[in-house]
């Protein structure tokens, strides 16, 4: 009895004891004693209606006590992490009122520990589900070593997590309420889908591809920059790119644990997100060892994307496209400062760039077009690919002659230097040629039936 008055005590001042008059509460702990689900009252018609949608599921509090031990040793296992958690998590089911019911996790300090409080409607969605005890989760981490104020989650890292423990243990960690059959015996039934497919058929199935749906998923979409995952917009958080969003989320959290000391990396982020204003700086910080700039990430990611489904991934851009894009790559903007009046922007030429600059900074720039024209070879237009394979071979050519020691001594003038001249004029060659396949993309398309 004193443990359910604590417990009591606890959902009240977190802000989830509902008003006195309505039928006495159930609170359940679970295994792990980190766990408190309260509910009042039995599963409403209503929500059992809802429930019966796809990918929906009733709370009863008991299976969710199990359920969310369960989600956590799954996500404490993805980032190699000890069960060593401080604050309680205490989570409040009530009745639902439709399919996409609001959900809240929020933190709340008791004491020196901060704890977490969830609300959560009896019919959800599964993934839902997963996401708000993953949630709650990571800022219980997080928070441990926080002060006054709680620290928040990237998005990204809790949906896509989240995502990826349903992609792989969905079996595992949710229990369902198992249907009564006609001989009697309560069970529920899994599918297990050894296909990439993304279509279920029947009832809940799991899939042996953890990133199968997010696969699917962004063959018909076009990815997201680490930019876009960082800053979300409420229609990708809540609206049709949802489904993008979190494939995206989902790719990349599976992608940083793949990677050497990633694990480690996310978990000295977690660490460290009290200590800085926003988890980018944490980010910063805890993969500096990987990358020393955003820019690094972005490189990175684009290859990640590249490397998950090829090509076709990103979507091959039209020739108008192409045009622009290639374009970009060779516009390469300076201000010039003439008088006292305020400098002017222009552009120069990479082969201006190759005869005036020193050394260090010519193979600086020369390494960052070498790569962006990798990147933009994953969707270049097939007219435009010749080109863009040139252009690599003559800048990658010339940055290796350019790093020799020999072109140190050319560049003091002590023997001759051909390779500047030579890149220059094939470069102008190339450049003709680009004018070229511009002027062809911006021609209109006569169809067979306009000929005369």
């Amino acid at each position: 009895m004193k443990l359910i008055a604590i417990i009591a005590g606890a959902f009240a001042l977190l802000n989830f004891a509902h008003a006195q008059g309505q039928p006495k509460a159930t609170v359940i702990a679970s295994g792990s004693g980190q766990f408190f689900v309260s509910a009042r009252g039995g599963v409403s018609p209503q929500s059992l209606d809802l429930a019966s949608g796809p990918d929906m599921l009733t709370l009863e509090p008991a299976l969710l006590a199990v359920s969310c031990d369960r989600i956590k040793a799954e996500l404490l296992r993805e980032m190699n992490l000890p069960d060593q958690w401080q604050g309680k998590i205490f989570v409040t089911v009530r009745r639902a009122r439709s399919a996409n019911d609001p959900i809240f996790v929020s933190p709340q300090k008791l004491a020196r520990t901060w704890h977490c409080g969830v609300e959560l409607p009896d019919a959800i969605n599964q993934n839902r589900l997963v996401e708000a005890v993953v949630r709650a989760t990571l800022l219980e981490i997080a928070n441990r070593n926080a002060t006054d104020q709680p620290t928040e989650i990237p998005e990204w890292l809790a949906r896509g997590l989240a995502r990826q423990l349903m992609g792989s243990s969905a079996i595992k960690i949710i229990l369902r309420p198992p249907h009564k059959q006609k001989d009697g015996w309560f069970v529920t039934r899994e599918t297990v889908d050894f296909s990439d497919a993304p279509q279920r058929s029947g009832g809940p199935t799991h899939k042996l591809n953890p990133l199968a749906e997010a696969l699917e998923m962004l063959r018909t979409n076009e990815a997201l920059t680490f930019d876009q995952l960082s800053w979300p917009t409420d229609e990708q958080l809540n609206g049709s790119g949802a489904d993008v969003y979190g494939s995206c989320a989902q790719l990349f959290c599976s992608r940083l644990l793949r990677m050497k000391n990633g694990p480690e990396c996310l978990r000295a982020m977690l660490a460290e997100l009290p200590e800085h204003l926003n988890w980018q700086l944490a980010f910063d910080h805890a993969f500096q060892g990987t990358f020393q700039t955003t820019l690094e990430v972005e490189k990175w990611w684009a290859l990640e994307l590249a490397d998950f489904n090829g090509r076709d991934l990103l979507h091959l851009l039209t020739a108008t496209e192409s045009a622009k894009q290639l374009d970009a790559v060779f516009q390469l903007p300076i201000e010039v400062q003439i008088g006292e009046g305020a400098p002017m922007r222009t552009d120069i030429t990479l082969q201006t760039i190759i005869r005036g600059w020193s050394r260090t900074r010519q193979l600086e720039l020369l390494k960052n077009k070498i790569w962006e024209l990798g990147v933009l070879r994953l969707r270049i237009s097939p007219d435009f690919m010749p080109l863009v394979n040139q252009y690599v071979l003559v800048l990658q050519d010339y940055y290796k002659k350019r790093s020799s020691s020999t072109r140190i001594f050319a560049g003091m003038g002590l023997i001759s230097d051909t390779a500047v001249d030579e890149a220059v004029a094939k470069l102008d060659v190339l450049d003709a040629q680009r004018a070229n396949l511009r002027q062809q993309s911006q021609m209109p398309v006569i169809s067979a039936a306009e000929t005369p």
